[in-house]
């Protein structure tokens, strides 16, 4: 597909919003179909509503538990707290959903060559995928990714490509190139395919439960609002009757989304959360359409809560979170009400640096 199909030709690549176009299906025959796709494996299982051609021979993302945090319910006053635990899939997060679409479609394409911008998370996924296939991976990454992520994209076979600058400016690094190579891109903020492997996390958490309240992290704003499109789509399949309400979770020192949710100026810092560390979200328009129709909203906490956070779901849920993931925890600590609620904390990934 020629890349330029990928935006809305109105609005293009100008001002704050690319303009991501979004994907739609015949919901009626995907209805139908589910039932025959029932035995398939991951995010394969929900096939009729995803924009590939057939199941791929790929690392096996899905599937992933929700785990019920039984002493985090008590400590917040909710009646269940789960945790959708994105650390079982295969490079240990979430981006492995969208990789595997992005890996589908590469191989339907022909392309020889994939790329992403990322702090960490998503190029490592790319990369293992890669490495599996036998694709050649090319990783753009800000210039302060860890040295333990760099060393894994390198054990990985990854080609790095090392920004002198900040996320933004190796996504735009990585834009440009993969336009002048034909690389086929795994990045969420331009490719609207992927954020259809992301949201078969929101139609498996409605295969199990229906949830008041699911909470995320927030950088581009591809997650959060690929989730709330899963949870859509299950309410068509007649999984659910109702949407949860959505919380998206930034850092103090990086919340562009919380600005632009509040309408108020968002305060300029620096946080130790690198993977929602971005300053210009492309995919906010996306999600601020789930959130409003979800009657959701977003949250920032500080780094030190995010910390706090973290160490608490070690020592209560047993599970090792990320800094980053650990802010769903950190946004649930300074919500009310929560007395009857179901909560969902999608623990986006595992790996500690």
């Amino acid at each position: 597909m020629d890349p330029r199909a990928y935006l809305c030709p109105k609005c293009g690549d100008t001002g704050d919003d690319p303009g991501i176009l979004d994907v739609h299906y015949d919901y009626a025959a995907a209805r139908d179909a589910l039932s025959n796709h029932a035995s398939r494996r991951g995010i394969f299982r929900y096939l009729p509503l995803l924009p590939v051609r057939d199941e791929a021979p790929v690392l096996p993302a899905g599937a992933t538990a929700l785990v019920a945090a039984p002493r985090l319910a008590t400590r917040f006053g909710a009646a269940n707290v789960f945790l959708k635990d994105e650390t079982r899939n295969p490079t240990r997060c979430l981006k492995d959903r969208a990789t595997t679409i992005a890996m589908t479609l590469a191989a339907e394409s022909g392309a020889s060559a994939v790329y992403c911008a990322s702090a960490g998370n998503a190029a490592i996924s790319l990369a293992a995928f890669a490495a599996h296939r036998g694709i050649r991976c090319h990783a753009f990454v800000p210039s302060y990714a860890s040295p333990v992520r760099l060393d894994w994209l390198k054990r990985l076979g990854a080609h790095l490509h090392v920004s002198t600058g900040n996320y933004d400016q190796a996504f735009q690094e990585a834009e440009q190139a993969g336009c002048e190579h034909g690389w086929y891109s795994r990045n969420c903020a331009f490719n609207p395919f992927l954020v259809e492997g992301k949201k078969t996390c929101g139609l498996e958490i409605a295969a199990e439960i229906a949830p008041d309240v699911v909470i995320a992290p927030v950088g581009d704003g591809c997650t959060l609002g690929a989730i709330g499109k899963g949870f859509r789509e299950a309410r068509e399949m007649g999984m659910i009757t109702r949407l949860p309400r959505l919380i998206g979770v930034q850092a103090q020192g990086v919340q562009p989304m919380v600005a632009r949710f509040t309408g108020k100026s968002a305060p300029e810092g620096e946080t130790a959360a690198a993977s929602i560390a971005v300053r210009r979200p492309r995919n906010a328009l996306r999600l601020l359409r789930e959130l409003k129709v979800s009657n959701g909203e977003m949250i920032a906490v500080s780094d030190s809560q995010i910390e706090s956070a973290q160490k608490l779901l070690a020592e209560e849920a047993g599970l090792v979170a990320e800094f980053t993931s650990a802010a769903t925890l950190a946004a649930l600590a300074q919500m009310k009400s929560l007395a009857g609620k179901s909560v969902v904390l999608v623990i986006t990934g595992g790996r500690v640096d």
